[in-house]
């Protein structure tokens, strides 16, 4: 059971419910991010202050209860790195 309270941002952005089908899953984790970002080339508002929160607590959230869909900015970092030098990934 998700702990964090969404009912005024459903109630501003109702197409958002869809966390709730997704809640669990590799794809709601990349919802939540890209609702975090800008894929609109600049030309995305974004959600008021309140808004972003609850969606960032929601990302929050799903990355403690699911932590196996939770990126590793470590070993991404690693990779990139080793790229750099020519190293080989194994």
């Amino acid at each position: 059971m998700r702990k964090t309270n969404v009912s005024k941002l459903y109630e501003t952005y109702p197409h958002l419910t869809q966390i709730d089908e997704l809640w669990g899953t590799r794809d709601c984790r990349e919802y939540l991010k890209r609702l975090m970002n800008d894929t609109r080339d600049g030309h995305r508002r974004g959600f008021p202050g309140d808004h972003a929160r609850t969606i960032l607590r929601l990302l929050m959230e799903h990355d403690r209860e699911f932590p196996q869909f939770e990126e590793s900015i470590t070993s991404d970092w690693r990779a990139a790195v080793g790229e750099s030098r020519g190293e080989v990934q194994g």
